[in-house]
């Protein structure tokens, strides 16, 4: 029996096959202790942290709409009492390669709603001591671009997913790629200070253009090397990273799906001439993720 056919050259080539996390069952409500990361702690203490059903609803009409452009779209098998909403967290496609990432503990049954999807496909385990997530990790034609965690009072915070030992280990299996580690800025409670992942504050773009959060990155030189990779970059305020706005899909290289609140970021990429398809994705966005996060692309075409 042959496997599901993978490959991802870049972030922005024409969609084909995906998997869009759902949820069936969410488990028990977090609270401010249990909560992951510092967006859904916020909503936590504020009263507005959503609904299971508001979430379903939001990523089944997220998976329609991609069906509806012809995407193969896939859901992880349920699990009862899992949380399997963020896709991308449980690994991630580098060339024709699937790699399980190495997610915190509270979170690794997730994997067991994936594994049956890729039964007969290649895919591998990282290494002891290697800790990476799906959305550390940005693929361009040329390389791979790394969210990473040096400072060593943030080492041991919870948002601190990906270790730098990735990097090593990314070099090695994509020789062909040049693999950046860049440092972004954690905290477990602000989220006007903390990138979760790389995707958080940087994503680039089909045209050759990006998103950027500066604020969310600890050196300003790594700021200085992405804008130099791109073309025109739009600037994110630390407000607008904190709402997900950088964590957006391509749908092919010209079309970008995004939601529909995000009206400054959605007139720059207009501006660039880039089209837009709106998803309605904010009550998923209240608990620290959005359209990149929610899905892991298993294939692009050009």
């Amino acid at each position: 029996m042959n496997g599901v056919e993978m490959g991802i050259q870049n972030e922005w080539d024409s969609l084909r096959k995906v998997v869009v996390g759902h949820a069936r069952d969410m488990g028990v409500l977090p609270n401010l202790e249990t909560a992951f990361d510092p967006t859904s702690k916020w909503h936590l203490a504020n009263g507005t942290y959503p609904d299971a059903s508001e979430v379903a609803d939001q990523l089944d009409g997220w998976a329609e709409l991609l069906e509806g452009e012809g995407v193969e779209v896939l859901r992880p098998v349920n699990l009862e009492g899992v949380e399997q909403i963020f896709a991308r967290d449980v690994g991630m496609v580098i060339d024709d390669l699937f790699i399980r990432s190495r997610i915190i503990e509270e979170r690794s049954g997730e994997w067991e709603g994936v594994a049956p999807l890729l039964s007969h496909s290649k895919w591998m385990e990282l290494p002891d001591g290697v800790n990476l997530e799906g959305g550390d990790v940005v693929v361009l034609d040329d390389a791979l671009i790394v969210g990473v965690t040096r400072n060593p009072d943030w080492v041991r915070l919870q948002v601190s997913r990906t270790t730098p030992s990735a990097l090593d280990f990314l070099a090695d299996h994509f020789s062909r790629r040049e693999v950046i580690g860049i440092e972004l800025v954690k905290d477990d409670r602000d989220p006007l200070q903390c990138a979760l992942h790389l995707d958080c504050a940087y994503m680039p773009l089909g045209r050759g253009d990006a998103l950027i959060c500066p604020d969310f990155f600890v050196h300003d030189e790594d700021v200085n090397y992405l804008k130099k990779r791109h073309s025109r970059v739009i600037e994110v305020t630390p407000q607008e990273a904190s709402q997900l706005q950088t964590n957006l899909l391509h749908l092919n290289p010209n079309t970008v799906i995004i939601d529909p609140n995000f009206k400054r970021v959605a007139e720059a990429l207009k501006g660039l001439d880039y089209h837009l398809k709106e998803c309605p994705l904010d009550r998923v966005g209240r608990m620290g993720g959005l359209f990149r996060c929610t899905t892991l692309p298993l294939h692009r075409g050009r």
